[in-house]
């Protein structure tokens, strides 16, 4: 009876992978700047529900690098809700990842990736100057760090940040004022004030009052950890220098790395699966001994496909998110228009220079902007 029930399911396993193909090619495509080709591979007919929030999380990026901010915005409200949806993990599927593996399940990354989706989602929405619904994002934003709902893996300082400038940008001055310095606890090699100001320089003085006008250029740089291949180039942190008529207003301080924040993630879910694993190869072992029992020299077939093919990690991440995270605040003419973002190594080397024709919204004496070190070849 066993035998019945285990051979269909090793070999329904076994052929679910179809999926990876088409996210390897998207996020290659990403990453060579051909964005509406991401976006198409990046949009099969059909996709299988464990990879769906990878899917639309690697899509939005694309669509967000592309300009299509209405569109991005969609990918990743939709990847928000079907994360919620998928913390009622069905009864089967939580039996099959003991006997399989955990990537039978959906995906529901770690929680600093689930923050960071609610602070692009925001980007997308305060490029269009809709100021309201980037709040809306910042409070979800909070609800994915509590306590309860984060546990002991870490926060990153670069959502937090995000969270507090959407509050500013509608006047919630207290809620914004909270949300920048919990950033600054966050990010120890910066120093961020109340006001969201930031220094590389611990106690530095800050000029008094606020200048006539302010850039917020948030900026990205580098590329994250890869399933398939770790992470990429050095591991020398790149910043970015803000640039207007051949002046420097400033430059930007990193306050998120998203391979150490991976990293520290695994740690923690190392501890907590590590009693889960010894379950799963206790029970594998039960199957293959009750299969050798039913027929002799079936155990050792189980054996093969349930420790040598099913007993894998489960290591997807979403591989368009950059390395470093970084913010600039620097004061600027009233009139700014175009600027450069010139990105440079902590060692001083000139990594690339991006001409941006112009701010992508402004509110009041206020300017926002992101950049990333992809040039779209579109």
């Amino acid at each position: 009876m066993l035998r019945l029930m285990f051979l269909p399911l090793a070999g329904a396993v076994l052929l679910s992978g179809c999926g990876t193909p088409n996210l390897d090619a998207g996020r290659a495509s990403f990453y060579r700047g051909r964005l509406d080709e991401a976006v198409q591979v990046l949009s099969p007919s059909k996709i299988p529900d464990t990879d769906r929030v990878l899917y639309l999380m690697e899509r939005g990026m694309a669509r967000q690098l592309g300009g299509d901010y209405a569109q991005s915005a969609t990918d990743f409200i939709e990847a928000a809700d079907v994360l919620t949806e998928n913390e009622r993990i069905s009864i089967s599927r939580g039996g099959a990842s003991y006997v399989i593996n955990d990537s039978v399940q959906s995906f529901k990354g770690a929680p600093f990736e689930r923050s960071l989706l609610h602070a692009f989602t925001a980007k997308n929405h305060l490029a269009r100057g809709i100021w309201d619904n980037g709040a809306v994002e910042a409070r979800r934003m909070l609800d994915v760090v509590e306590p309860e709902q984060r546990g002991d893996y870490p926060e990153d300082a670069y959502s937090r940040y995000m969270t507090g400038f959407c509050f500013e940008m509608i006047d919630d001055l207290s809620n914004a004022a909270r949300q920048y310095e919990a950033a600054d606890k966050l990010a120890p090699n910066v120093e961020i004030d109340s006001l969201g100001r930031l220094s590389a320089i611990p106690g530095a003085k800050r000029a008094a009052g606020m200048p006539d006008a302010e850039l917020v250029c948030f900026v990205l740089a580098g590329r994250g950890r890869s399933r398939a291949y770790g992470s990429y180039g050095s591991t020398d942190p790149v910043y970015a220098e803000i640039r207007h008529d051949g002046s420097v207003l400033g430059r930007s301080h990193v306050l998120t790395d998203t391979v150490t924040m991976s990293r520290q993630s695994e740690q923690v879910e190392a501890g907590r699966e590590s009693l889960k694993t010894l379950t799963r190869v206790a029970i594998k072992e039960g199957i293959a001994q009750t299969l050798d029992a039913e027929q002799d020299g079936l155990g050792d077939v189980a054996r093969i496909i349930l420790f040598g093919l099913l007993e894998q990690p489960d290591d997807r991440r979403w591989e368009t998110l950059p390395r470093w995270l970084s913010v600039a605040r620097v004061p600027c003419p009233q009139d700014l228009a175009e600027f450069d973002v010139v990105f440079r190594r902590a060692s001083g080397g000139i990594v690339k220079s991006i001409r941006m024709p112009r701010p992508h919204s402004r509110r009041r004496n206020i300017y926002f902007a992101f950049c990333r070190d992809i040039v779209p070849a579109d």
